[in-house]
Formats: structure tokens, sequence, C-alpha cells
């Protein structure tokens, strides 16, 4: 037993000079360190890693650019040295000088640790500690083997080996127990599949997991530990299950460790590969006997042939990969919670290269834009998208700032307009951040944007609401300021008719032309009367008091005011025409403000069309709509540019308007039961039109009433 060790080593040296020779591939020189730590002595081991140490940074040296040495020559020897040394570090035998002292297993094996003195134990159980550390270190589980420690008469117990992993890993891994104790079947012959064997077992103290098969695919070698963890025997693995060869097509007993759902697609491939002897690279699930769950794993086999290039058997190794698998599944979920999280905030986030080409557009911009999925993988489409949806007013405004952030590398903050896939609009504040390398250049931008239309319409309802509290203190100014002129301009007017009445019975006492003096008196009486009932409807027009009303059919009316506005139409070349629908009825009504209304509209209407070279046509129109009557005003001037302020009080586009006019008309409207509006004039003008309702009940009066 002594002499393994020297076995081992001759037989790691030749193989790794022979494949170097053959191969040319450093990572043949691997084995001679394996053979190496076997057998030198345990103060060699550490100058030896010192030794790879220095080799591995002098590697890591050659290969900066301002050396002349060939990088890839270079970096290869870096990985050769890496990995030696780590071989170095995790497959050396500790050999202690002192004696174990006898005990616990705790107290032997030092508590669970990797460190343990092959030289108390039994020589048939050390390839099965070295193994496990391979197992560990690969697959990043905690591994538990029996082991037989040799006491100092000579016996030997049975106790625990924990080969833990080298390395941190993120959750907490149960161990993998394997007993090493129990009888598992070897092959009776290898045969010719010698080869692969042993090729398998070089595997196995590297990785430790090494198996071999025949070319037909029934298991020559396989470790107790591949055969406790899926818990069958070679017999078992090897048992035909329908009377063929598996190369053939049949199953064999090694079908029962596999997932259900791995095992077709695995047998597919696998009898390809024993086929036509191409390299076998796959992961797949298999089941663990001791706790019924599938892990998974990657395997890698090769073919070993004879002198006439017959295939004469495989050989490969397992990596448990669960843990890796597992920290996949953890990253994938990280991702998709990062991700519920980034389409779970009320913002647009959009990432883009350094070309402003997005590579990342969050679900909630991909749902504002309407963006389907195919479109997402279209660079150049999305951004078209994004283009076209920013509003006609904004979008020069925002290419100029993106042009000069890209240019200049700079973040930029703005404000604009973009229509969602719905084709509303809503404003946005936009905000981008370049990222640069360390070396200062912009590798990528990120861009969110958050939607503030209610705030912006909220802030523009705050002003409106602003400017009419400021209109209605002018109005309410204003209203006060006509009582006032209307309580000084009544005392006059009082007297004025009181002196008249006076001087009338004055001049009845037999004055010289009494007929003529009563006619002027009488004239005078009569324009007082005037004055001041013009002066009370305006007093009552802004008290909101209630005006006496009768019912008058609206031809009259119309026929009023245009008797009034003819002069003035003929004097700047204005046709004015009138169209009202028969069988109107009558409507109770202040004829003296509608009026008022009608002849403000129809000089509104002359007013817009001073300036016009073109026909200037005046149109009144009358038509009975439902239960309501509507009253038409049209022009062929330059029309109206802001519709939403012209009825709003002290708003003109007139140079010495007061911006009364239409505000008073609209109250007068409204406080008739009607509305007035604007409309714009196809081809050119503007419409003002307003409805009176047939009766405070909605009912048509009867025309005998007027």
């Amino acid at each position: 037993m002594k002499d393994r060790p020297m076995l081992i080593a001759a037989t790691f040296s030749v193989a790794g000079l022979v494949t170097y020779i053959f191969t040319e591939m450093k990572v043949a020189l691997i084995l001679l360190i394996v053979a190496s730590i076997q057998v030198v002595p345990a103060s060699w081991i550490a100058p030896v890693r010192w030794g790879l140490l220095i080799g591995f940074l002098s590697a890591v040296a050659l290969s900066l650019p301002i050396l002349s040495v060939p990088n890839d020559t270079a970096f290869s020897w870096a990985i050769f040295f890496a990995v030696a040394a780590a071989i170095s570090v995790i497959g050396s035998p500790n050999r202690s000088t002192t004696s174990s002292k006898t005990g616990s297993a705790d107290n032997r094996e030092g508590a669970g640790s990797n460190r343990i003195d092959l030289d108390f134990i039994h020589p048939d159980d050390r390839d099965a500690i070295t193994q496990a550390e391979g197992r560990a270190l690969w697959s990043g589980f905690p591994q538990v083997v029996k082991y037989r420690h040799i006491q100092p008469d000579g016996s030997f117990i049975w106790t625990d080996f924990r080969a833990e992993p080298t390395y941190r890993i993120a959750d907490t891994i149960a161990p993998k127990i394997s007993a090493q104790h129990l009888p598992w079947t070897v092959a009776d012959s290898l045969g010719e599949t010698a080869d692969a064997a042993r090729m398998a077992m070089i595997l196995e103290t590297i990785f430790g997991g090494g198996w071999a098969l025949d070319p037909t695919g029934r298991f020559t070698y396989a470790t107790p530990n591949a055969q406790t963890t899926v818990g069958l025997t070679l017999e078992q693995m090897n048992e035909p299950l329908d009377g063929k060869l598996f190369v053939d097509g049949g199953n064999l007993g090694w079908k029962r460790m596999f997932h259900p759902d791995e095992y077709e697609r695995v047998a597919t491939w696998f009898r390809h590969c024993l086929k036509t002897g191409q390299n076998w690279n796959d992961e797949y699930r298999l089941r663990r006997a001791s706790t019924g769950e599938y892990g998974w794993y990657r395997v890698a086999a090769r073919p070993t042939r004879d002198s006439h290039n017959r295939i004469t058997g495989w050989y490969g190794t397992s990596i448990d990969i669960t843990v890796l698998k597992q920290t996949e599944e953890a990253l994938r979920s990280r991702e998709r919670e990062l991700s519920q999280l980034v389409d779970m905030v009320p913002i647009h986030i959009i990432r883009l290269n350094a070309d402003g080409k997005p590579t990342f557009i969050s679900k909630g911009t991909a749902d504002f834009f309407a963006l389907e999925n195919q479109l997402l993988e279209e660079p150049e489409k999305v951004m078209a998208v994004m283009r076209e949806a920013l509003h006609p007013d904004d979008a020069a405004k925002v290419t100029a700032m993106l042009k000069r952030a890209s240019r200049e590398g700079e973040r930029f903050a703005l404000t604009y307009r973009v229509r969602r896939g719905d084709g509303m609009y809503r404003w946005m504040n936009g905000r981008g951040e370049p990222l640069r390398d360390e070396a200062g250049k912009i590798v990528q931008w990120y861009a969110v944007s958050l939607d503030i239309d209610d705030q912006v319409r909220t802030q523009e309802e705050l002003r409106l609401a602003q400017e009419n509290l400021a209109r209605a203190s002018q109005a309410a100014s204003l209203a006060e300021l006509s009582a006032s002129i209307a309580h000084e301009v009544g005392q006059p007017l009082a007297a004025l008719l009181s002196s008249a009445e006076a001087s009338q019975r004055w001049l009845l006492n037999n004055p010289p032309n009494i007929d003529r003096a009563q006619q002027a008196l009488e004239r005078v009486v009569r324009g007082g009367n005037s004055a001041a009932e013009i002066i009370n409807r305006i007093r009552a027009l802004f008290k909101h008091s209630t005006s006496s009303r009768e019912p008058i059919y609206l031809q009259s009316i119309v026929a009023e005011a245009r008797d009034l506005m003819a002069e003035e139409c003929s004097q700047h070349g204005v046709q004015l025409e009138v169209n009202i629908d028969d069988d109107l009825p009558a409507i109770i009504l202040d004829r003296v403000q509608i009026q008022q209304v009608l002849i403000n509209l129809l000089r509104n209407g002359v007013d817009a069309m001073k300036k016009s070279n073109d026909a200037k046509l005046l149109r009144v129109w009358i038509s009975l709509k439902q239960d309501v009557i509507e009253i038409g005003v049209s022009d062929t001037g330059h029309g109206v540019e802001v519709p939403t302020l012209i009825f709003e009080p002290f708003f003109t586009t007139k140079e010495q308007g007061m911006g009364m006019g239409l505000a008073i008309c609209r109250s007068i409207v409204e406080r008739h039961g009607g509305r007035l509006w604007t409309e714009k004039n196809l081809p050119k003008g503007a419409t003002f039109l307003f409805t009176l309702p047939l009766d405070s009940e909605g009912h048509q009066l009867d025309p005998t009433l007027s």
C-alpha cells in the first residue's frame, strides 16, 4: 500500500508528458503537478506553491501590452499556473509529523475541516477523501463520506469526514452524504474499456465524478459516490428494460435516474454520439435517492480508440451544478423582482447605447406608446414612433435639446408634450444622464420621463381661477362704479324733469309761444325718461336683477337691428343677409337686452371685415332646434384667435376696445337661460351663435300672447 502514491505519481507523470508531447497542450502538465504533490515531502509543498504563484504573476506581467510577448501565449501560461496552484492547494495530502490523538470524531477531524492526515486513513479510503474534496470544489455542495481512521494499535473505527467548498455560497446547502463503506458493485472485467476506466479514474481524482461505459452505453465503472447518489448499482444501471441494446434504441436501467422530461432528449443525443464518436456534452437532471429530489448535472464524455481508430469505450465526468442553477434562478428571480419594481414605478425608463439606440424600455413606456413586442426588437422603429409622438409645438425644442446633449455629453432636463397610444397628448418631464467608462467615454444613456400632465392641468386651472378671480374683482368694481354713476346721473335727471315740469306750468300762465315751448319741454321729458331707463337697465344687469320680460317674436327684433345697422353696413361695403325660419313661436325675453346682444354681434362682424379686400358678407339666421331657438351671426373676416378667452371681461382684440361687449352679451344670454359660443366659419371668418329657450318649462308659447 505504501507504494501506491509512487505508482499514482508515475502514472500521472507519464500521462502528462505524453499528452503534452503529442498535443502541446499545457493543461496536460497539470498532471505532473498532481503527481508531484502525492510524493514530495510535506516541507516541500509550500515552496512548490510559492513557485507556482511566482510563475502565475510572471505570466500575467508578460501579458501586459508594453511587452512584446504574444498575449495568447502569456495568457495560456497564466491559466496553467493558476489551475496548478489551485490543485496544489486542494489536491495535496496533509502529512502531519505528529501522531493523531484518539478521541471523538470532531477532535480527530478538526470539526469538519478539510484538513486531514492521510497517514491515519485506511489506504482503501484515501481516494474517497480526495474525491470528496474535488466534488465539494466543483459542485459547491459540502460532501460527507465515511472513512476508516487507523488507531495507534493498528485497529480502525468508521468516522465521518466533511469536505466544504473552498468558496462562499449564497444559500445554505445541505451536504451530500456518500455511503462509501457499503458494498457497491464494480465491473467484473473491464476488457477493452480498461483505457476508458483509467481515464475516468484520472478525472475522478481531479473532479470527483468519473465514470466509464462500453461502446453500447453500458456502465463499466462508476464511483460508489455516484451509485449512492442515484441509488443504483452498476448491475441495476445496466439492466435491459426492453431486451435491446441502448445504442440500437433500447433502454437500460439507468433510465430510472433521469428526470422524465430529460431522458428522451438526452438518450437521443447520446445514441448519436455513440454511433458517430462525436464528443458528448450535455446538462440534465438526475434523481437523488436520499431525498427524491432532482439535481442538475453537467456532463462531458469522450471516446477511447484502439490502434485501428475503433471506439473501445467512453469515459466522462459529471459535475453537480445544482448550486449554479439555484444561483442562476436566484439571479433571475431578483431580475424579475427588479423588473416588476421598475414596472410598478410610475416613471418611464429608457436605456440607450452611445449611438442613441434604445437597449431597454420599461413596460410602462411600452404601454404608454402602445409598442408591440416585436417592435421592441427594432430600435430604429421604436425611436421613429417616439419622435412622431412629440407634440408639433415641442418637437423642434426636444430635438435640439437631445442633439446638444449628445454632442456635448451633458445631462439634460426638459418639459414637453407627447402623444399617448390612445391619441391624447400628455405633459412629460424628461431627464437624461450619460454613463461613462473609466476613460470618460459615454457608453450608455439613461433617460426617465415623469407624467406631469395632471400637475400641469391643475396649475393651469389654478391660473385660470386666479385670472377669473381678478376679472370678477374688476367686474365687481365696475358694477359699483356703474351703480355710482347711475346714482349720480339720476339726481340731475330728476332735477331736469322737475324743472321742465315747473317751466311747463309757468309757461301755461300766459307766456308767448306757449305751444313751441311746450313741445320743447316734452322732448326734454322724453329724453330724460329714455336716459333714466338705460341707466336702470345697466344697473339691473350688474345687480343680476330680473328685468321686465314679455312674449316677443324675434323677427321684429331682427328687423329693428337690421334697420339700425343698414347705414353702417352700407358705409363699409358689407352685404347683410337675413334668413328666418317660418312659423317661429314667440318667446319671453327682454327686448332691449336681446336687441343689444344682436346689434353687438353685428357690429363686431362689420369691424372684423373692415380691412378685408374680399367679399364682405354678414349673415343672420334664426332656426328652431327642438326646445330652443338658435340665432347665428357669421362674417368673412379674420376670425377669432382665442375662442376660449373672447367672452372674458376686459379681454379685447380691438385697439380701442374695453373688452366688455361680448362679456355683457354672454351674461344677457345666460340670464335668459341660453348659451353663447363661437365657431370657425369656413373658409374664413367667425360664427357667433346663441340659443334662447322657448319658455321656462321648455314649451312653445301661444303666438297670440304677443
